[in-house]
């Protein structure tokens, strides 16, 4: 075949094969979740991003909101996806559930994330996010830097803390929050009282066991629903000093991936404050 072309234009042949490999390992991406778009955004070329999800450029939620500027954005819809025919769908695989499989059964790839909450799961879906972008020297790399972020430090923890959330709500033992304290030199007050990986912390129980250190998201440190009253509950006030209240940026941490490294330094700066 090759002895009837010149080798200019086998040249020309080749590299439009080569072209073409390149193309089929970036693959165009539509995504619909809040912690899927940060991650296409940490990882993909900007020209394989058709669209986010309808969250993607909120500043209170995401890091990375910069970064999606002049991306479309999108409701997250099914036919709006159609429309776009992407290579591949990022999602999640709960609050998604229904688009995921009206997507899959008209023919689109669709990578569901599941919501790890230890920093090997973490690691793992970062890693397996970039091998489906065709980025996979890039996830291999971000899932490195984010487990760096949780090495334990030197010395042994001298302050409990406790990440109290709407209805009390908390994390526990083996959690990303709980990694994300002892990075920063913090005993877990939750997992020290015994709960488990989720749980709930009553005022009343707080309120007779204060930890050093209270920690709040920044965005929910307001009375904006009955869920959030308890944040701001006046009793709180009076166990300031010596327990200590403090916020960190809930788009550090609300998502996980190697943005959380503000989160634990944060958590660091409310530790050594005096």
């Amino acid at each position: 075949m090759w002895a009837c072309v010149s080798p200019s234009r086998a040249a020309a042949l080749l590299l439009a094969l080569g072209w073409s490999v390149a193309a089929a390992a970036a693959p165009t991406v539509v995504s619909i979740n809040l912690c899927a778009d940060q991650l296409t955004l940490a990882l993909a070329d900007r020209a394989q991003i058709l669209a986010l999800g309808p969250l993607a450029a909120d500043p209170a939620l995401s890091v990375m909101a910069p970064e999606a500027a002049g991306i479309p954005i999108l409701r997250g819809t099914a036919e709006e996806v159609m429309r776009l025919r992407p290579d591949l769908v990022l999602s999640g695989a709960f609050q998604q559930r229904r688009t995921n499989l009206l997507l899959e059964r008209m023919g689109f790839r669709v990578l569901a994330l599941p919501s790890p909450d230890d920093v090997a799961g973490v690691a793992a879906m970062i890693d397996s996010v970039g091998q489906a972008l065709g980025q996979g020297q890039r996830g291999r790399d971000l899932a490195a830097t984010f487990r760096a972020i949780f090495a334990p430090p030197a010395a042994s923890p001298t302050m409990t803390a406790l990440v109290w959330r709407p209805n009390g709500f908390v994390s526990g033992r083996g959690t990303l929050v709980d990694a994300a304290l002892a990075a920063a030199g913090l005993d877990n007050a939750a997992a020290l009282a015994g709960i488990g990986a989720w749980g709930t912390m009553p005022l009343e129980r707080l309120v007779a066991r204060p930890p050093g250190l209270l920690v709040v998201d920044d965005h929910m440190a307001v009375k904006s629903s009955r869920a959030q009253a308890v944040l701001v509950h006046p009793a709180l006030a009076r166990l300031s000093p010596p327990m200590r209240v403090g916020a960190v940026a809930t788009a550090t941490w609300l998502c996980p991936g190697p943005w959380m490294r503000g989160a634990v330094d944060q958590l660091r700066r409310l530790a050594a404050a005096p």
